[in-house]
């Protein structure tokens, strides 16, 4: 079945290059080969085709405005949103929550869920291959809080040492960050253990699914995950532009991370009240053409199944490995 899926990718490998126009060129007299994915990906014509539309023909501000061009972009933004939301399996769309990438993800949620529910005393646990985005946030929030980050053990395989877990996560772990894919070593750690492990001790876990998303049919629910961010230009999509997932009574519970614009319900001098969810986390004007090209990228992926594209990356990583 492995095989199957990654032949259907291998077989129209070159229909499927031929859809990203920078790899349309040569360098140093030889045609362009791209590997560094892990970084950032190279995006398909009709990603580049979404951006290019939206500036050429509606680009506009959107929720705000009751024009032509507002109500076109507006609802080709929200479309995005579902298309994310139906992407990971999340319960509503209103759970999907776009911000500039993974790094400000796992930082709002350190800024408004760990400030109201970290205290001293407690403790945070990430692994210790963590990308720094999701490491560095962390210290910062335990040093306000006189808090402590513990750090995890690996194997000699680059996998999540469960026994070490096991031993370190106690009734003062609150949060549990941890990346779903490592971005070095490309380890795919037990989540599904881990979180259960983090829920039966009362804490939460966030997933940084930046690598995963491309590699990895992620089902937020089948997972009961609390918190996961990934990044759009991961995903064939713009830089700039990230995907923040929340179980529903975690966000309506936390304080708004920026304030202004749509965030805003009502305002007077005395005070403001704040807009319900997704928006209570969307200050401001948002990356409007990001949000509907995540949604051509997400087409894309989906027009060639994600289980086909890691199917046929296995066979290339045996190939290389040999």
């Amino acid at each position: 079945m492995v095989l199957k899926a990654g032949n259907k990718i291998k077989e129209s490998i070159n229909e499927i290059r031929a859809q990203f126009p920078i790899l349309q060129q040569e360098v140093n007299g030889k045609p362009l080969v791209y590997f560094d994915n892990a970084a950032t990906t190279q995006k398909p014509i009709s990603v580049i085709d979404a951006i290019t539309s939206y500036y050429k023909e509606y680009n506009s501000n959107i929720h705000r405005g009751a024009h032509f061009l507002a109500n076109k972009a507006t609802e080709a933004y929200e479309a995005a949103r579902d298309k994310v939301a139906n992407f990971i399996n999340a319960e509503s769309s209103d759970l999907v929550n776009f911000t500039k990438g993974t790094t400000e993800g796992i930082n709002l949620i350190a800024h408004t869920y760990g400030k109201v529910n970290l205290q001293e005393g407690d403790n945070i646990i990430v692994s210790g291959m963590e990308h720094h985005s999701n490491i560095v946030p962390w210290q910062i929030l335990a040093e306000s809080k006189k808090a402590k980050v513990e750090y995890l053990l690996f194997d000699e395989e680059g996998r999540i040492d469960l026994d070490d877990f096991r031993n370190k996560i106690s009734s003062q772990t609150k949060i549990v960050s941890l990346a779903y894919v490592s971005n070095a070593l490309g380890s795919i750690h037990p989540v599904e253990e881990i979180i259960r492990i983090a829920h039966n001790a009362g804490a939460i876990v966030v997933l940084d699914a930046a690598q995963a998303a491309p590699h990895v049919k992620i089902n937020v629910q089948e997972l009961d995950v609390d918190f996961i961010s990934f990044s759009a230009h991961k995903i064939y999509g713009p830089t700039g532009m990230g995907i923040l997932y929340g179980k529903r009574e975690l966000l309506e519970s936390m304080p708004p991370f920026l304030a202004g614009g749509e965030m805003i319900d009502q305002v007077t001098l005395e005070g403001s009240t704040f807009n319900k969810l997704p928006y209570k986390f969307e200050a401001g004007t948002p990356n409007i053409c990001g949000g509907i090209a995540t949604g051509a990228a997400i087409d894309f992926i989906e027009s060639l199944d994600i289980n086909a594209i890691a199917a046929y990356e296995n066979e290339l990583l045996q190939y290389a490995t040999q």
